[in-house]
């Protein structure tokens, strides 16, 4: 086996299948809640990975041969992520585009650190994943330090005056949110009337909803899970309540039947810029329509997590990732998310957060 870590078919047995069985390969792994409440963005993964991998085979591949990535689905579970990370490990993948989720991502990030994979995450936002001082591990997508502080902002500029309460989820991404959301908020005199851990599976709000109509709360500041907040706004309406409800980027997710999307409608929330709005995308958006695909949400930010390990794979002359990391950590690099580059962390420069408004069932920004 080459330094460069090039699987051949015989090796990968079971996960490819190629008729060109004597052509090297390199081959990736994306990794992410793939079904389930995160089935809408793992699609969004999959086809960010496939456009850069098109990308780059078109343009002669990586380092003279083509490109493939497995696919691996860790629930969003530690446990689970930390199995696919020793199962990646084990077959000495050079890298990793995920996980989704900061629950997943920081446990698997000492794997990948220990085994020299470079792991490029273009969702988990809790600071903890690039705060550890591994070498390996990056983002593409901003921290929850300044998500909190994005929602926190929003909150003073348009809501100061009105009676707020901060729900949260007992996983690391919602605790995350809120609690730098919380310091900002308090910094700025603004303090909250409930301060509450929401429920549990099945999602039982009623007693939540006591609280906030004890408490006359007129804005509820919930960064939830797809699934609790597809039903907490079902339940809302059935309750009759009409708090204006705010969020952080898993709200781009949130998936309902068709007969209940407006009941989105005013819910607002942080998530990145856009860039299929950005022109110098108008060719890429265009490929990605013409299959079909609406290239949203983290399908950008995937394309951007393997485009940018490509990139400085090319100029390290090898995928070994201690060499990789020196060049993604030293550079700018221009990508579908504009020109990057990366600190000592792992973090990225740009982008942070904007916020958006649900209208019509539909997603804009917040103007």
């Amino acid at each position: 086996m080459s330094k460069k870590w090039i699987f051949h078919v015989l090796v990968m047995v079971g996960l490819v299948f190629s008729p060109a069985a004597s052509q090297a390969k390199t081959i990736f792994a994306v990794v992410g809640g793939m079904a389930g409440p995160f089935e809408q963005i793992g699609t969004w993964f999959k086809n960010g990975a496939q456009g850069a991998v098109e990308e780059i085979n078109s343009s002669g591949g990586l380092l003279g041969d083509q490109v493939e990535f497995i696919v691996r689905d860790d629930e969003c579970d530690p446990v689970k992520a930390k199995a696919i990370a020793e199962e990646l490990a084990g077959l000495k993948v050079p890298f990793v585009m995920g996980h989704l989720c900061s629950d997943a991502s920081i446990p698997a990030s000492g794997i990948y650190e220990k085994n020299g994979i470079i792991a490029i995450s273009p969702s988990s936002t809790n600071p903890a994943l690039t705060d550890n001082g591994m070498s390996n591990i990056f983002r593409t997508t901003g921290r929850d330090d300044m998500q909190g502080f994005v929602l926190a902002e929003h909150i003073l500029r348009n809501f100061k005056t009105k009676t707020l309460a901060i729900v949260y989820d007992p996983i690391i991404y919602s605790r995350g949110v809120v609690d730098v959301a919380k310091k900002f908020l308090n910094q700025a005199g603004k303090d909250e009337v409930l301060f509450e851990v929401a429920p549990e599976a099945p999602f039982d709000f009623s007693v939540l909803f006591d609280k906030i109509e004890e408490k006359k709360v007129q804005v509820v500041l919930y960064p939830a899970m797809p699934d609790q907040m597809a039903e907490l706004v079902k339940q809302r309406k059935k309750r009759g309540l009409t708090f204006q409800l705010l969020g952080g980027d898993t709200f781009t997710n949130v998936i309902l039947d068709k007969k209940d999307v407006r009941l989105l409608d005013g819910v607002q929330f942080s998530f990145p810029p856009d860039p299929a709005h950005d022109r110098r995308n108008k060719s890429i958006v265009k490929k990605y329509k013409a299959k079909g695909i609406n290239p949203e949400a983290f399908t950008f930010y995937s394309y951007a997590a393997v485009q940018v390990w490509a990139l400085a794979v090319r100029v390290a002359g090898t995928v070994n990732a201690a060499e990789v990391s020196k060049v993604l950590k030293s550079r700018k690099f221009d990508t579908v998310l504009g020109e990057i580059s990366f600190d000592e962390k792992g973090d990225i420069s740009n982008p942070g957060f904007v916020m958006y408004i649900y209208s019509k069932g539909k997603k804009y920004y917040f103007e």
